[in-house]
């Protein structure tokens, strides 16, 4: 196996130095780990504990000013779109919370959401990251997910795809013209939910109608998911 040349390796140090620093800025739990265990911290990401000092302090002003800012901003955006979601979560035990998002490894995952309307390529968009990593951590595809709660995802997520349509948008968002559909129960056929392009909700429970949703150019959203990102070149 060719061994990495001197260049290679400073490359990948400043990529590891470099999701190290944000993850320190978003995620709580790697902030309090960092200030007991660093050298474990580093360890995690593949480091030398002598890289420590090349990692800003996290207890200035500045930082602590930086962090909360660029949290408060995805927090927001998600309670936006996600607002009977939220409620939902918050008044039911062992719910997974925004820190749990905030942290993990999907919402640091470039590949792990839908393009940005603007068309600026993976990374940028959050709420459908929020979507595909809720969906998975609470099961609503199982046959005992709760189902008010998957109601309520799909609901919120649909409208969010369809506002995204309704404004200039990357064309990934075409196939959301008409609107978007989804069985009420994972477990079954019928009834289907179907939420038109002027946000209006039905219940269908026709089966033949049903069959013709993806005929007049509906969506099933658990068909929805993030696209086969390509590998692209970066700066470092």
């Amino acid at each position: 196996m060719q061994e990495p040349t001197a260049e290679q390796a400073l490359r990948d140090r400043a990529r590891k130095l470099q999701a190290l620093h944000i993850k320190l800025l978003f995620c709580p739990t790697t902030q309090e780990k960092w200030l007991t265990e660093a050298s474990k911290v580093l360890d995690a990401f593949g480091l030398p504990s002598n890289m420590q000092d090349r990692i800003p302090d996290i207890t200035t002003d500045q930082f602590k000013a930086e962090s909360i800012g660029r949290r408060t901003l995805v927090e927001r955006s998600i309670g936006k779109a996600f607002p009977e979601t939220k409620l939902h979560l918050e008044t039911s035990p062992d719910s997974p919370t925004f820190n749990d998002f905030i942290c993990s490894d999907e919402f640091f995952d470039p590949k792990s959401g839908l393009p940005h309307s603007s068309g600026v390529g993976p990374g940028y968009e959050n709420i459908s990251k929020y979507f595909f990593w809720l969906k998975q951590e609470t099961k609503l595809n199982s046959a005992d997910c709760d189902l008010d709660l998957r109601n309520k995802v799909y609901t919120e997520f649909a409208t969010w795809l369809i506002n995204e349509f309704n404004r200039p948008h990357d064309p990934y968002y075409d196939q959301f013209e008409g609107g978007l559909y989804w069985v009420q129960n994972p477990n079954e056929n019928k009834p289907v939910i179907l939420l038109s392009d002027e946000y209006v909700l039905y219940t269908l429970n026709d089966t033949k109608t049903i069959k013709q949703l993806p005929q007049i150019g509906l969506t099933d959203l658990d068909g929805v998911e993030p696209p086969d990102w390509p590998d692209e070149a970066t700066l470092l």
